[in-house]
């Protein structure tokens, strides 16, 4: 499966398991069996409301070549869809987590098509949000007319691009984003502590054989000093850092999207080590995302959502919102949230990946909020695997003093 897209005789199997999922799913909203989803609460607690801002789906990586030409002389492998698009593979990995967060919120939604204006999903304008948001719609609520909402595809929604050209934003407090950020000293403290993952993705490049080794005496990541640039709008990485961020998500999309091994990196990874990659991913949104002088306006738009989904009496009560890892690190950096997804290095956002906002209601009538993170494993987007009861886990809120859950008045209070 090079091409990352399936033969025809196993997309006919799927779309029959498919159809079978659907004819039976009303008749598992009623009765949960043992280790399926479910959403846990005390006795007496009541769940009001649900907001999930998601990441989308696995993807052809945005450029072609990925990458500078001069960093490898290899051929990458074949896509079939444009870069930057949802694939096939994707879409049926998307699926699986749709059916997966309808059945944990079956009490919330309850069974057949939901009522006009209870289910509310909005995607941002490129074509992976939408297709996305239109494939989660599709599966979860199966011949229902609920719609997806988008700015229009190709233009730009300033909740999810708050950096993008034509959207104003402030004067970027650079000085407190490096305080913040380079707590371990400089970049250069930061590249001696990955010089063995630059070693290790320099042999998966073959750099020592590549135009820029020839040329100009590159010869690997560890000859390119890493940068922090806090001159712009917003903050850039450079270097070393930046092209091995860039290849981890590479390597994970190829093997997420389930090509043979012998085309994921070339056959010169594993699994475990595509793993431990995605923590210079991480790292990468550690220092342009989480700081809150990035954070605070770059996530204000999602979180005004949030906030209005989760507590305006007219608001629906569940919503969904398809954005990009980078939405996931601003929310994360705004409020203090962290978490690991299966296959992911800490706080590394996967495709597909959500943080998931709930509003509970106690038998004493006071309101809270709890936070979760919901993710398939690495392993399940490759193979397609329906998703486990452990693919949703609640995480703490750093800003509501490291609480699983949060007062609605003290969780307000913290939003835009």
């Amino acid at each position: 499966m090079g091409t990352g897209v399936y033969p025809p005789a196993k997309r006919h199997t799927f779309q029959m398991i498919r159809v079978l999922t659907v004819a039976t799913f009303l008749a598992c909203l009623a009765v949960v069996a043992p280790g399926a989803p479910a959403v846990a609460k005390a006795k007496g607690d009541t769940l009001e409301r649900v907001v999930i801002v998601m990441r989308h789906g696995i993807k052809r990586p945005n450029s072609d070549p990925p990458l500078p030409q001069r960093l490898t002389d290899q051929a990458w492998p074949v896509w079939r869809v444009p870069p930057a698009a949802l694939t096939p593979h994707g879409e049926q990995a998307i699926a699986r987590i749709a059916d997966f967060d309808r059945l944990t919120y079956a009490g919330l939604l309850g069974p057949g098509c939901p009522v006009a204006g209870t289910v509310r999903i909005v995607a941002d304008t490129d074509q992976r949000t939408i297709r996305t948001a239109e494939v989660y719609a599709n599966t979860a609520f199966n011949g229902c007319d609920v719609p997806v909402a988008h700015a229009g595809e190709g233009q730009t929604d300033a909740r999810f691009s708050p950096f993008n050209a034509d959207v104003a934003s402030p004067p970027l407090d650079g000085a407190a984003v490096r305080e913040e950020a380079l707590t371990s000293g400089d970049m250069a403290a930061i590249d001696t502590a990955h010089h063995a993952d630059y070693a290790l993705l320099s042999e998966v490049l073959q750099m020592n054989s590549s135009l820029g080794c020839r040329t100009d005496q590159v010869c690997s990541l560890n000859d390119m000093p890493s940068g922090l640039d806090v001159s712009g709008r917003d903050p850039k990485v450079s270097g070393a850092l930046k092209i091995a961020s860039s290849l981890s998500q590479i390597l994970m999309l190829e093997y997420a999207n389930g090509f043979p091994m012998s085309d994921v990196g070339w056959g010169r990874v594993s699994k475990r080590q595509i793993t431990a990659a995605s923590a210079l991913h991480a790292e990468e949104f550690r220092l342009i995302a989480r700081p809150k002088a990035v954070a605070t306006y770059a996530a204000a738009g999602l979180l005004s959502e949030v906030r209005s989904a989760l507590f305006d009496p007219a608001a629906s009560r569940y919503t969904l919102l398809v954005g990009h890892d980078g939405n996931l690190a601003y929310i994360a950096g705004a409020l203090g949230l962290h978490w690991q997804a299966r296959g992911f290095a800490a706080d590394d956002p996967p495709p597909g990946g959500a943080l998931i906002f709930e509003l509970w209601r106690d038998g004493a009538g006071r309101e809270f909020v709890r936070v979760r993170f919901r993710s398939s494993s690495l392993e399940g987007m490759r193979y397609l695997t329906p998703l486990s009861e452990r693919a949703s886990k609640r995480i703490p809120i750093l800003s509501c003093g490291k609480q699983s859950e949060c007062g609605a008045a003290q969780f307000r209070a913290l939003m835009p």
